[in-house]
């Protein structure tokens, strides 16, 4: 059986989002600029903020503007933020926990597959000097 698990990293969209006042009026070209900066934030972690060379090679001048109008993006000084970008995704703090969380199982998991299931210990392994089995 596959696993069911998906371990890409994904951005959150509410399934009412295209709906939701401030998106609903906006043009195809600045919902999809909208989504494109979600995605480039959540790739480059960069907690919703956006460098504005970055905004104007993911769109159009007017794609920008229209996004500025609808309060969905913010202009501060030479890099725009996404508004409320952090209510919805994860920070940059959030993933690199996650990362330190998985690494830290996968660890354990060789730990045991390694060392407590062929009743071996190894001097540089800190969980046998901790006596975790």
């Amino acid at each position: 059986m596959a696993d069911t698990f998906d371990h890409r990293p994904f951005v959150r969209l509410d399934h009412g989002m295209p709906e939701n006042p401030k998106v609903v009026g906006l043009s195809d070209a600045a919902f999809r600029l909208y989504i494109e900066a979600i995605c480039w934030c959540s790739r480059q972690e960069k907690d919703g903020d956006v460098p504005e060379a970055m905004m104007r090679r993911l769109g159009s001048t007017k794609s920008i503007n229209e996004l500025v109008r609808a309060r969905l993006a913010e202009k501060d000084g030479e890099t725009y933020s996404i508004h409320d970008y952090l209510e919805f995704q994860r920070s940059a703090a959030e993933i690199q926990a996650f990362r330190d969380a998985r690494g830290k199982a996968g660890e354990l998991g060789n730990h045991k597959r390694w060392h407590v299931a062929r009743r071996k210990t190894d001097k540089d392994c800190d969980y046998c000097l901790k006596g975790i089995a």
